[in-house]
């Protein structure tokens, strides 16, 4: 090991590292169901990802367990350890993987998208509902969101907005998917989030157990402009998928049915009304439902 211009000790990037194998290629497929791992892209991102382990360990033992992922290793180079130096320091028992350039870095992954920093986690269990429960504020439920670009925009609104956590419905698709973590900017790793077993009975449980509010985001009939609706001490917001939306169960038993209000305006169609993808619709009703 060697800590060259910055105090951290590295290990020189060796194409031929058996450790290295994570990296190459960088295929979700493979790293979650070979090898329970994950893969994190961009200073930035892996920054993220990093401080989240540390604010757990300073938070103690049970913030630790509850973490679904935990650092492994870092792959960068020169310009990828100057960001993230100050963060490894403190994390002596993660592998940094120090490549010369941006070139090798990519001829190491395969690809050009990693801007001088690449991680790896380790997967734990996804956490349960359980973990949600206990929280002020409002959740965003994902009732079947399987795009990844849709999901990781839900967790970056879940953090800008100021939302207390995120629920996932058991056909969402995996935060912790290569693209899904760029999407959202690392935010899945800074907002807490669990996946429901039993749905839509997770919701429901909510409701009865602890007091929350259900609100669908459907712009079906009988649904109310989300202006109408006020901050409450607790809310789930339920998000739909593309296409399929806000499945009916959900829609029949919500406490309220919200929809974004649209313009009229520019030649709107009486057959074809202008809509927002979950991605912008999501941003809009947890800025009017999140208590800031």
């Amino acid at each position: 090991m060697t800590g060259g211009a910055f105090p951290v000790p590295t290990i020189a990037a060796d194409p031929a590292d058996p450790r290295l194998a994570p990296y190459r290629g960088v295929r979700d497929a493979d790293l979650r169901g070979r090898d329970g791992l994950c893969c994190i892209e961009t200073p930035r991102v892996v920054a993220r990802f990093l401080a989240s382990a540390l604010r757990a360990r300073e938070r103690g033992g049970d913030a630790r367990d509850e973490l679904p992922c935990v650092p492994r290793s870092v792959l960068c180079d020169p310009r990828g350890l100057e960001a993230l130096a100050d963060l490894l320091r403190r994390m002596p028992e993660v592998d940094v993987f120090l490549a010369p350039d941006d070139r090798a870095m990519t001829e190491i992954s395969g690809y050009g998208l990693h801007s001088g920093a690449l991680a790896i986690g380790v997967r734990r269990d996804e956490p349960h509902p359980a973990s949600l429960a206990g929280v002020d504020g409002t959740l965003a439920a994902c009732d079947g969101v399987v795009h990844t670009d849709n999901l990781g925009a839900i967790f970056r609104n879940a953090a800008s907005f100021g939302a207390a956590g995120v629920l996932l419905s058991p056909n969402s698709s995996d935060p912790l998917l290569r693209k899904t973590i760029r999407v959202a900017m690392g935010r899945v790793f800074d907002v807490p989030w669990a996946r429901a077993r039993e749905w839509p009975k997770a919701l429901w449980d909510l409701r009865a157990r602890h007091g929350f509010r259900i609100v669908a985001a459907e712009d079906a009939p009988g649904a109310v402009d989300v202006g109408t609706l006020s901050p409450a001490p607790r809310t789930v917001v339920v998000f739909g998928a593309e296409g399929a939306g806000v499945s009916k169960p959900i829609l029949e038993g919500a406490d309220a049915v919200a929809r974004v209000p649209m313009s009229t305006r520019g030649g709107t169609l009486a057959d074809d009304p202008p809509s927002l993808n979950v991605a912008v619709a999501s941003a809009v009703m947890l800025d009017r439902l999140c208590a800031r």
